[in-house]
């Protein structure tokens, strides 16, 4: 049980930052990879690139944050993210220089110029330094007590989801001025760099070094933990299991709405940014008061359970390939992964235990980044063959999800038995 009694408003406040400098590049950025000629393969595996990196860096910062505290590592993670947007506005400059081309069957018309290296490496940088959400959650559970994570959790994802809202209405705006692209790219810059003042003056450390915790045999223990010791901790297989699974679909429907919204829909870039703000605003309502309800009268086994088949129901909603089936599925998606993810990271900090929080959520963003480097480079692959019916399959994965849950509350119930 935390004891620390430090206010996570400075966390919340780089929590909201750090989204909305993503919020504002994510709907530009299948925009950014057509105009330096990539498709539908290379914008999947561009986005693939950051989840191979952050499956590196998740665990390392993880445990190095449970030995050294979490501000430190928090500040290395918004400043990875601060050199990615450098060199996205550094890759507007250069020359679109052809370094190769090829075609296959499955892949089609593949073209890699210079400005499209560069973004890259932007997001390969920004992947390795990203443990900023495994690190935020293990702050999280530093400074609170079992009963008070999952309502923490769901004011986490408020935070997170409100940089969403704006960022995307942002991007619309920006984009459309003389200076293009650059402008909101250059805006995301800035919010990391407002990010990086705020760790260093107004975050206080939540896991300090004590000299006495490190001489003692647990810590010596927490510190020797390893991959294979941590699944063989009670409950931690299943959960990463619903991780991965989950993340998968989560990642093919990332890959797959931006292409579905801009080829089917016929969507402009401030049409896309509107419709990730409605869906950011429905996760924001799920996790502030519908959340804080709903916690009151359900187990977090309970809402993860039904959470993932609400937001399963939101993906088959896409199939209809409609205006109004864009926004149903957005809705329905929205209240489900608001009800579903907080509750789902309250077990899997409840699980970790105290010492290892740091290292356990690293592997939990390691194995999501595993799940997003196979949805993200199949996603365009799938899309390309698909096309809306890619929905389906996010559909059943999430489905699975949800009976996968099953076992979560059975376990509850033969825990308090």
């Amino acid at each position: 049980m935390a004891t620390n009694k430090i206010s996570i408003l400075p966390l919340l406040t780089v929590s909201f930052i750090s989204t909305l400098g993503f919020g504002i590049v994510l709907p530009s950025l299948v925009y950014l990879v057509k105009t330096f000629h990539g498709g539908n393969f290379v914008y999947g595996v561009l986005g693939a690139s950051y989840s191979t990196f952050q499956l590196v860096g998740a665990p390392l910062l993880g445990r190095l944050s449970d030995r050294f505290g979490r501000k430190r590592l928090l500040f290395l993670s918004v400043l990875g993210s601060a050199i990615g947007w450098a060199l996205f506005l550094v890759a507007l400059k250069l020359p679109l220089s052809l370094l190769g081309e090829f075609t296959t069957g499955v892949t089609g018309a593949v073209v890699i110029t210079l400005p499209m290296l560069c973004l890259f490496l932007a997001r390969s940088i920004d992947g390795l330094t990203a443990g900023d959400v495994s690190v935020a959650n293990a702050y999280v559970a530093d400074v609170t007590t079992h009963e008070e994570r999952k309502a923490i959790f769901g004011r986490m994802g408020v935070a997170g989801n409100l940089g969403f809202i704006l960022g995307p209405v942002l991007a619309g705006v920006l984009a459309d001025t003389s200076m293009g692209l650059s402008l909101p790219i250059g805006v995301a810059l800035a919010t990391s760099v407002l990010g990086l003042i705020l760790i260093t003056f107004f975050l206080p450390e939540s896991h300090p070094k004590s000299p006495s915790l490190v001489a003692s045999p647990e810590a010596k223990d927490a510190k020797r933990i390893t991959f294979f010791k941590a699944l063989a901790l009670e409950g931690i297989p299943l959960l990463m299991l619903i991780y991965f699974v989950f993340f998968i679909a989560f990642s093919l429907f990332v890959a797959s709405v931006p292409l579905f919204a801009t080829q089917v829909l016929g969507w402009s870039v401030t049409q896309l940014g509107l419709f990730f703000s409605f869906l950011s605003v429905v996760i924001v309502l799920t996790e502030g008061p519908i959340l804080t309800l709903a916690s009151k009268r359900f187990s977090a086994e309970s809402l993860t359970i039904w959470g993932c088949f609400i937001v399963a129901g939101g993906y088959l909603s896409l199939t209809t390939a409609s205006f109004f089936g864009a926004y149903l599925g957005a809705a329905l998606y929205a209240l489900g992964n608001g009800l579903m993810w907080p509750s789902f990271l309250s077990l899997l900090s409840d699980r970790a235990g105290e010492e290892n929080q740091g290292y356990i959520q690293g592997i939990g963003t390691s194995v999501g980044s595993l799940a997003s480097i196979a949805g993200l480079f199949a996603g365009g692959i799938i899309y390309t063959q698909l096309h809306g019916g890619i929905f389906f399959v996010t559909a059943g994965l999430v489905a699975a999800v949800g009976f996968l849950s099953l076992k979560l509350r059975t376990a509850a119930t033969a825990r308090q038995e």
